[in-house]
């Protein structure tokens, strides 16, 4: 009997208030560690957008390379317009993300190409390689660069 006394008062186990402060610990660190997370999450989205916009650029320079080596493309010709699923440029760019956009790729007097263009997806809208990503809540960034205005009016303008 005595042996089950001693049990009953040396119960060693956590009260009712530290189990509680635990579990608001826990909360508090969860509540930080989520918000974290989402601005990492979106940053990575921000940064695959933009990756896909400069690979946009890429396949338009690469796909108006290749009419300047077939002889489809003129010289004398000094820009020409790809719109995002349209072909050629469907054939170097694989729109996995239901993109819409167009690029303008203008033949430089030294012979280079050089592409500007704009792109949108659901959630994010991007005018240049250097301007920030809008959301698309009525937030389209306005790009500083007077070709991109061009790529903008002369391709297509912006779906809304």
């Amino acid at each position: 009997m005595k042996k089950i006394l001693n049990m009953i008062q040396n119960n060693k186990g956590f009260t009712l208030i530290e189990l509680l402060a635990v579990i608001v610990i826990l909360a508090i660190l969860m509540l930080v560690a989520s918000t974290n997370i989402f601005n990492i999450l979106d940053n990575a989205r921000r940064g695959s957008f933009r990756t896909e916009f400069l690979t946009l650029l890429q396949s338009a320079q690469t796909t108006a390379s290749m009419e300047l080596m077939n002889g489809t493309l003129s010289q004398t010709q000094n820009t020409k317009c790809y719109v995002i699923g349209e072909s050629p440029l469907s054939e170097n760019f694989s729109n996995n993300g239901n993109y819409t956009g167009s690029v303008l790729v203008t033949l430089n007097a030294d012979g280079s190409l050089s592409a500007t263009g704009w792109m949108r997806s659901n959630y994010f809208t991007i005018t240049s390689k250097t301007d920030a990503i809008g959301n698309n809540e009525g937030d389209i960034p306005a790009s500083n660069d007077e070709n991109n205005t061009s790529a903008i009016t002369t391709c297509g303008g912006y779906i809304s």
